[in-house]
């Protein structure tokens, strides 16, 4: 079993990272392998460029960045994407990782021949200052779920389950006691998933979880 936790913010002790850790943490401990990738802390380069665009239209390589980046995640079990919602969306180095590394060729293929990613479990970790209630009320979270779940990665990429988890209620720079637990218990919520996901005991995916 492996399980890969992909980041995205620029500060290097934030929650995210914190909440990548924790689920890898108590996959690690379930026995699974786990890799973080830190998009911010990596400088990895979200711009679909000329490069992308050759290799899209099949008239040209994968960009060799891409190339080192899907090497790493092309045996995971579990791809967790965890990541701020910024603007009801995922930052823009988020949204480039999946423009470029979850492409044609490599995550689906334009035949529907299944790509790389296919029969695989993709955790979608969203950190709000929101509370996840109001997400599923106000159409913000369907539209996600919709989005990345449903027609990226149910559909095109062919993963078998696709699970929604909000990080929620967060006061952003607030570090007073109140604060600190709250965001502790997501943390061990997190660790705890990760050790159920490595010993094969997590339910099936739903909408969204915690």
């Amino acid at each position: 079993m492996k399980i890969v936790a992909v980041t995205a913010n620029p500060e290097p002790k934030s929650l995210t990272d914190a909440a990548g850790n924790a689920l890898l943490d108590g996959a690690a401990e379930g026995g699974a392998r786990t890799e973080l990738i830190d998009l911010c802390a990596e400088g990895f380069n979200p711009v679909f460029g000329m490069e992308d665009r050759t290799h899209y239209l099949g008239q040209g390589p994968m960009p060799e960045d891409v190339q080192a980046m899907q090497e790493r995640i092309k045996d995971a079990d579990v791809l967790a994407l965890v990541f701020p919602v910024y603007w009801y969306s995922m930052p823009a180095i988020m949204k480039g990782f999946i423009d470029r590394v979850i492409c044609r060729g490599f995550a689906y293929h334009a035949d529907g021949t299944p790509g790389a990613l296919a029969g695989r479990r993709v955790e979608l970790v969203m950190l709000t200052g929101g509370d996840k209630e109001w997400y599923r009320s106000s159409g913000i979270g369907e539209a996600l779920d919709n989005q990345l779940g449903k027609q990226t990665f149910l559909k095109y990429c062919q993963v078998a389950q696709v699970e929604t988890i909000y990080v929620d209620n967060l006061d952003s720079g607030n570090d007073e006691q109140e604060a600190r637990e709250a965001a502790d218990r997501h943390l061990v919520a997190l660790a705890l998933k990760g050790r159920r996901l490595a010993a094969g005991t997590e339910p099936g995916a739903g909408q969204d979880a915690q």
